[in-house]
């Protein structure tokens, strides 16, 4: 199908028509790349989610890269987001061999109100917190993903470490 003359995505029939052609494709790739065929379902969906979102800034004949690019992201993030699970998993599981249950208690209520300020953050600096310290995105990286300047996603971080400090602190 011919999309060179349409000016964006947000048409349903056109919207469809990508979905229809580019989605099994994708699915193939996300697949024969990480080899777990729910995550690569799952991640197109996103995309294409995240295609509609964006439908008005997206030309119909960009789409398939629009969405090859924001899946593979995904699953990139996904990926490290599991990775840095199972270390952190992993720390736990090794640590309380040779803690004591006081200790562990300690360990796991403070760990509840690290989790319960990050979780109160702004949608903003918690998306830029947890890709520079979860993901190990650095801040010129995360201002591409989320096209916003290296500046802006300072100043969230900054403001996120803040309210974290002031949040724990006033729980301890």
């Amino acid at each position: 199908m011919d999309f060179s003359q349409a000016k964006h995505s947000c048409d349903e029939f056109i919207y469809n028509a990508l979905f229809r052609s580019i989605a099994p494709l994708l699915r193939n790739f996300l697949y024969a790349r990480y080899k777990d065929v729910e995550k690569a379902n799952d991640m197109v969906q996103e995309a294409f989610l995240a295609l509609w979102k964006n439908c008005s800034n997206v030309l119909p004949a960009m789409a398939k890269a629009y969405v090859f690019r924001v899946a593979q992201n995904q699953m990139l993030k996904s990926i490290d987001k599991e990775k840095t699970k199972d270390k952190h998993i992993h720390f736990i599981q090794k640590s309380t061999n040779y803690e004591t249950p006081h200790y562990q208690l300690e360990f796991s209520e403070f760990d509840r109100k690290v989790q319960t300020a990050i979780a109160s953050l702004p949608e903003g600096q918690r998306e830029v917190f947890l890709m520079n310290r979860i993901e190990k995105l650095t801040y010129t990286e995360i201002a591409e993903l989320l096209e916003v300047s290296v500046k802006a996603v300072e100043k969230r971080m900054y403001k996120a470490l803040q309210k974290l400090r002031a949040d724990i602190h006033e729980n301890i």
